[in-house]
């Protein structure tokens, strides 16, 4: 009863706050939620729609989600620092604001992604800052004749892993990052592990397929495992409290 009622209130009154707002649009786990996530800038229609929008700004995931971003930014460069000119593949980029944190012109980078409004907001970033080296492409991580980009020294999977609830989807995306990386490259990866109330988002909140938001927490280890089939191997391994971010090599 307490989540039909947050439910309630969520679809109702908290709609003033932009941040939910959004969620209902696209999604609580979409690209374009995470970018607002990042931004972290309390909105909202009225004063009390601003003070909802802290509220939801500041729960202690969204803290753990912009404590990851910190994490990938960091293990990301050093990745890219292991080549030349590397080829950075991001396989559901979103928005993409943690690539924008790297230093311009290190590596070319292609941003794939499946929703349309994230690789048009990408686009749109990346000429307004002028980083043409950041290309934003429509990508499907799940068909590899529709991935953005065929040949990669470094793949990205941020909060990608993290939404997807069957296991099998999980290997695919694998296979396919597998097809288009060769021997010495890295995958730069995040899972989250834990959450503190499974309930809540599923009987509260949306995916981006507008479904009741089914969550499936997992270890590190069980993407590296996966993976091991395919050559790689972990290379580095950092945790918050809910989340972790890996790199893997392949050997």
């Amino acid at each position: 009863m307490k989540y039909k009622i947050l439910r309630l209130f969520l679809k109702t009154v908290g709609q003033l706050s932009d941040g939910i707002r959004l969620g209902w649009r696209t999604g609580f786990d979409s690209g374009v939620m995470l970018e607002y996530v990042y931004q972290n800038r309390a909105r909202g229609i009225t004063p009390i729609g601003a003070l909802f929008d802290r509220l939801f700004l500041s729960n202690e995931v969204w803290d753990g989600v912009r404590s990851r971003r910190e994490i990938l930014i960091k293990q990301l460069q050093k990745a890219i620092d292991k080549y030349d000119s590397p080829q950075v593949f991001d396989m559901a980029a979103g928005v993409g604001s943690y690539l924008f944190m790297l230093p311009a012109g290190r590596a070319t980078i292609t941003a794939g992604d499946y929703e349309r409004e994230a690789v048009q907001a990408g686009k749109e970033k990346a000429a307004a800052l002028n980083r043409s080296d950041i290309t934003f492409k429509p990508s499907n991580a799940f068909s590899k004749s529709e991935l953005a980009e065929q040949g990669a020294d470094v793949l990205v999977c941020s909060g990608f892993f993290d939404i997807l609830t069957d296991e099998n989807q999980i290997k695919t995306v694998i296979e396919n990052g597998s097809a288009v990386t060769q021997s010495g490259a890295r995958w730069v990866f995040t899972i989250q592990e834990h959450h503190p109330d499974l309930n809540l988002i599923k009987e509260s909140l949306i995916d981006l397929n507008k479904q009741a938001w089914h969550l499936v927490p997992r270890p590190a280890t069980v993407i590296a495992e996966y993976a091991k089939q395919f050559g790689w191997k972990l290379e580095e391994l950092e945790r918050n409290q809910f989340f972790a971010v890996g790199t893997m090599v392949r050997s």
